[in-house]
């Protein structure tokens, strides 16, 4: 059998480029991303340049945690959802989570929006 190069090199080109579609995770609608504030909507579309404006803490398997503000009408369900709901008060629960748990937390109904928890400014 003989190798086509010019074919053998598309082939290649279009593995590379399914691989990197695949490991996005789950596409995000316009209204699920923009219940994240812009610093989110650039980690979860891998557009941050840094990682120094998010509260980053290591998890059990070493993942990065980040600390978020989620506004929701029920924070029961955020928690029942399996998310790690650190504290809560009314309306608003602070939340740790992965990249891949922030895709999915936003698209739960009862979350109104998510704010990135290190914006905290002195005074």
């Amino acid at each position: 059998m003989q190798i086509n190069p010019p074919m053998l090199i598309r082939s290649l080109i279009l593995a590379v480029l399914y691989a990197g579609c695949a490991t996005t995770g789950p596409q995000l609608t316009p209204l699920e991303l923009q219940k994240l504030d812009p610093a989110l909507q650039r980690l979860v579309l891998g557009t941050s340049a840094s990682r120094t404006g998010y509260d980053i803490t290591p998890g059990p398997s070493g993942e990065e945690k980040f600390g978020v503000l989620v506004r929701t009408d029920n924070v029961d369900d955020v928690r029942r959802a399996g998310y790690a709901v650190t504290s809560a008060f009314g309306d608003v629960a602070v939340v740790r989570v992965t990249i891949a748990q922030l895709r999915s937390l936003v698209t739960l109904p009862s979350v109104k929006n998510v704010t990135n928890g290190s914006m905290n400014h002195t005074m």
